[in-house]
Protein backbone atom coordinates (compact mmCIF):
# COMPACT_ATOMS: atom_id res chain seq x y z
CA UNK A 1 0.00 0.00 0.00
CA UNK A 2 2.92 2.29 1.33
CA UNK A 3 4.81 1.51 -2.15
CA UNK A 4 1.55 2.64 -3.99
CA UNK A 5 1.38 5.63 -2.35
CA UNK A 6 4.95 6.37 -3.11
CA UNK A 7 4.66 5.54 -6.70
CA UNK A 8 1.40 7.64 -6.82
CA UNK A 9 3.22 10.89 -5.35
CA UNK A 10 6.62 10.49 -7.29
CA UNK A 11 5.05 9.96 -10.60
CA UNK A 12 2.76 12.99 -9.71
CA UNK A 13 5.65 14.94 -8.80
CA UNK A 14 7.46 13.96 -11.91
CA UNK A 15 4.70 15.46 -13.96
CA UNK A 16 4.52 18.53 -12.43
CA UNK A 17 8.00 20.00 -14.62
CA UNK A 18 6.54 18.41 -17.69
CA UNK A 19 3.69 20.67 -16.88
CA UNK A 20 5.56 23.84 -16.33
CA UNK A 21 7.45 23.30 -19.28
CA UNK A 22 4.83 22.91 -21.65
CA UNK A 23 3.69 26.72 -21.13
CA UNK A 24 5.58 28.69 -22.92
CA UNK A 25 5.74 31.68 -20.64
CA UNK A 26 8.99 30.42 -19.38
CA UNK A 27 10.74 30.44 -23.04
CA UNK A 28 10.38 33.87 -24.11
CA UNK A 29 13.95 35.95 -24.36
CA UNK A 30 13.92 37.59 -21.29
CA UNK A 31 11.62 37.66 -18.58
CA UNK A 32 8.03 38.24 -18.48
CA UNK A 33 6.93 37.35 -14.71
CA UNK A 34 6.04 40.75 -13.86
CA UNK A 35 3.85 41.62 -16.68
CA UNK A 36 1.98 38.02 -16.11
CA UNK A 37 1.09 38.91 -12.37
CA UNK A 38 0.15 42.61 -13.20
CA UNK A 39 -2.21 40.84 -16.07
CA UNK A 40 -3.50 38.40 -14.06
CA UNK A 41 -4.44 40.59 -11.09
CA UNK A 42 -6.56 42.82 -13.61
CA UNK A 43 -6.60 45.48 -11.62
CA UNK A 44 -5.90 48.28 -13.97
CA UNK A 45 -7.53 50.74 -16.39
CA UNK A 46 -9.59 50.65 -19.29
CA UNK A 47 -8.24 53.16 -21.85
CA UNK A 48 -9.60 54.30 -24.99
CA UNK A 49 -8.08 55.58 -28.06
CA UNK A 50 -6.07 58.62 -28.22
CA UNK A 51 -6.22 58.89 -24.60
CA UNK A 52 -3.20 60.31 -22.35
CA UNK A 53 -1.77 58.76 -19.83
CA UNK A 54 0.42 60.46 -16.84
CA UNK A 55 2.90 57.73 -17.23
CA UNK A 56 4.00 53.76 -17.69
CA UNK A 57 2.66 50.94 -16.17
CA UNK A 58 -0.26 48.59 -17.09
CA UNK A 59 -3.54 49.24 -18.51
CA UNK A 60 -6.00 47.59 -20.92
CA UNK A 61 -6.86 49.24 -24.25
CA UNK A 62 -9.92 49.53 -25.61
CA UNK A 63 -9.18 49.61 -29.67
CA UNK A 64 -10.76 50.90 -32.47
CA UNK A 65 -11.43 49.96 -36.07
CA UNK A 66 -8.17 50.51 -37.80
CA UNK A 67 -10.31 52.64 -40.34
CA UNK A 68 -11.15 55.21 -37.02
CA UNK A 69 -7.34 54.91 -35.31
CA UNK A 70 -5.70 58.71 -36.74
CA UNK A 71 -1.89 57.93 -36.07
CA UNK A 72 0.54 60.03 -35.23
CA UNK A 73 2.90 59.05 -37.73
CA UNK A 74 1.91 56.81 -40.55
CA UNK A 75 2.02 53.10 -39.02
CA UNK A 76 5.39 51.41 -40.58
CA UNK A 77 3.06 48.16 -41.38
CA UNK A 78 0.56 50.62 -43.28
CA UNK A 79 -3.23 50.24 -42.03
CA UNK A 80 -3.89 46.48 -41.40
CA UNK A 81 -7.45 45.38 -41.10
CA UNK A 82 -8.73 44.56 -37.15
CA UNK A 83 -8.77 47.02 -34.40
CA UNK A 84 -6.08 49.56 -33.16
CA UNK A 85 -5.12 52.50 -31.30
CA UNK A 86 -2.49 54.99 -29.86
CA UNK A 87 -1.79 56.24 -26.38
CA UNK A 88 0.28 59.01 -24.80
CA UNK A 89 2.60 58.57 -21.87
CA UNK A 90 2.52 62.05 -20.89
CA UNK A 91 5.50 61.77 -18.49
CA UNK A 92 7.98 59.12 -18.67
CA UNK A 93 11.83 58.66 -17.40
CA UNK A 94 14.24 57.80 -20.00
CA UNK A 95 16.07 54.71 -20.19
CA UNK A 96 15.29 51.27 -21.86
CA UNK A 97 11.83 50.27 -21.63
CA UNK A 98 9.63 46.84 -22.41
CA UNK A 99 6.17 46.74 -23.60
CA UNK A 100 4.44 43.85 -23.13
CA UNK A 101 0.92 42.91 -25.25
CA UNK A 102 -1.33 40.05 -24.49
CA UNK A 103 -2.48 39.85 -27.87
CA UNK A 104 -0.95 39.60 -31.69
CA UNK A 105 -0.95 43.50 -32.67
CA UNK A 106 1.85 45.46 -34.28
CA UNK A 107 3.14 48.17 -32.14
CA UNK A 108 4.95 51.58 -32.77
CA UNK A 109 6.68 53.50 -30.22
CA UNK A 110 6.47 57.71 -31.74
CA UNK A 111 8.54 60.69 -29.48
CA UNK A 112 9.18 63.65 -31.35
CA UNK A 113 7.09 62.92 -34.42
CA UNK A 114 9.45 60.13 -35.16
CA UNK A 115 8.99 56.24 -34.86
CA UNK A 116 11.77 54.60 -32.33
CA UNK A 117 13.70 52.15 -33.58
CA UNK A 118 12.62 48.29 -31.96
CA UNK A 119 15.63 47.22 -30.12
CA UNK A 120 14.48 43.41 -29.43
CA UNK A 121 11.38 41.77 -29.60
CA UNK A 122 10.36 38.51 -28.29
CA UNK A 123 6.71 36.26 -28.96
CA UNK A 124 5.19 32.91 -28.48
CA UNK A 125 1.97 31.88 -29.43
CA UNK A 126 2.20 29.43 -26.34
CA UNK A 127 2.28 31.89 -22.97
CA UNK A 128 -1.52 32.25 -21.61
CA UNK A 129 -2.13 36.18 -21.56
CA UNK A 130 1.23 37.06 -23.10
CA UNK A 131 2.03 37.35 -26.92
CA UNK A 132 4.65 39.81 -27.38
CA UNK A 133 7.07 41.84 -25.63
CA UNK A 134 9.71 44.39 -26.99
CA UNK A 135 11.89 46.85 -25.70
CA UNK A 136 12.75 50.56 -27.23
CA UNK A 137 15.17 53.76 -25.79
CA UNK A 138 12.79 56.38 -24.49
CA UNK A 139 13.61 60.31 -24.08
CA UNK A 140 12.12 61.99 -21.29
CA UNK A 141 9.24 63.34 -23.48
CA UNK A 142 5.76 62.14 -24.06
CA UNK A 143 5.46 58.63 -25.82
CA UNK A 144 2.89 57.73 -28.06
CA UNK A 145 2.42 54.04 -28.50
CA UNK A 146 0.44 52.92 -31.76
CA UNK A 147 -1.14 49.74 -32.23
CA UNK A 148 -2.91 47.54 -35.09
CA UNK A 149 -3.71 44.31 -36.58
CA UNK A 150 -5.26 43.05 -33.19
CA UNK A 151 -8.08 41.30 -34.05
CA UNK A 152 -9.52 41.23 -30.75
CA UNK A 153 -11.48 45.14 -28.74
CA UNK A 154 -9.58 44.93 -25.77
CA UNK A 155 -5.37 44.43 -25.18
CA UNK A 156 -3.99 44.50 -22.29
CA UNK A 157 -0.06 46.93 -22.12
CA UNK A 158 2.20 47.23 -20.08
CA UNK A 159 5.15 49.43 -20.13
CA UNK A 160 8.11 49.25 -17.84
CA UNK A 161 11.15 50.42 -17.38
CA UNK A 162 13.96 47.37 -18.42
CA UNK A 163 15.63 45.57 -15.30
CA UNK A 164 19.34 45.79 -15.62
CA UNK A 165 19.96 42.00 -14.04
CA UNK A 166 17.32 39.93 -16.53
CA UNK A 167 16.43 42.58 -19.39
CA UNK A 168 14.28 45.09 -16.70
CA UNK A 169 15.03 46.46 -12.93
CA UNK A 170 13.42 45.34 -9.87
CA UNK A 171 9.70 46.65 -9.70
CA UNK A 172 8.82 45.57 -6.45
CA UNK A 173 9.87 46.79 -3.20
Amino acid sequence: MRARFLACVLTFLAAVPVAAAEDGCGRFDWRVDRELELFNEGFFADVESQSALPKDGAFSMLLLPVAQVIYTVPPERGRDDGYGGIVTLEWIAAGRYQVTLSGDAWIDAVQNDKRLPMLVSTSRDDCPGIRMSVQFDIQSVPLTLQFGGAMVRRLNISVLRVREKYGIDSWRP
